[in-house]
């Protein structure tokens, strides 16, 4: 029975794969980035980096009439004040987007994430609800590929103990795009 299960799913799959269309995976770096972080904790001052840099990988699937489903994971580093240690993050998230042609070699699009951040201070590892969202500017070089430029913001929730802890980040991106 688990085999027939199996041998199933995975003809699916592979039909799936045939007939789908639409699928884009895209790549971008973080020149620059910026991240404040506070604490609800008395005396804990905000935080704000001095310099920040990444790169993500994103996997989309067309949908609808430029409405898409997006999956991906993305890496940042931020340079802290006064000789404190490197603050980095990972980001594991989904969510959905619409992209608006306004020609036939350039469009834009606005996404909207939710994931799970896994930030890295001082030896130490936590994890926090991530919300993602961002707006790019795309132009087609020819019909697989694409070049972007664009700003994403992220906020990321925590409560330990009964401290809330907010982490906000404000990215810079240029990337590029291929379609399958």
């Amino acid at each position: 029975m688990k085999k027939t299960i199996i041998a199933v799913l995975l003809i699916a799959l592979c039909l799936s794969a045939v007939f789908a269309s639409g699928n884009t995976v895209k790549v971008s770096v973080a020149p620059y980035g910026l991240q404040i972080s506070t604490s609800s904790a008395s005396g804990q001052d905000p935080v704000k980096s001095r310099y920040g840099f990444g790169a993500q990988a994103i996997y989309q699937r067309d949908l609808i009439s430029g409405v898409y489903a997006e999956a991906g994971l993305a890496w940042d580093t931020f340079l802290m004040p006064d000789e404190r240690p490197n603050f980095t993050n990972l980001l594991a998230f989904a969510g959905v987007g619409y992209e608006y042609a306004f020609s036939e070699k350039l469009s834009g699009d606005f996404h909207v994430n939710v994931g799970t951040d896994t930030l890295f201070y001082k030896s130490k590892v936590s994890e926090t609800f991530t919300v993602k969202g961002g707006l790019d500017l795309n132009y087609a070089i020819n019909e697989k590929i694409s070049i972007s430029v664009g700003c994403e913001g992220v906020f990321g929730f925590s409560k330990k103990s009964a401290t809330d802890y907010v982490n906000y980040r404000v990215i810079p991106t240029l990337g590029v795009g291929y379609e399958f």
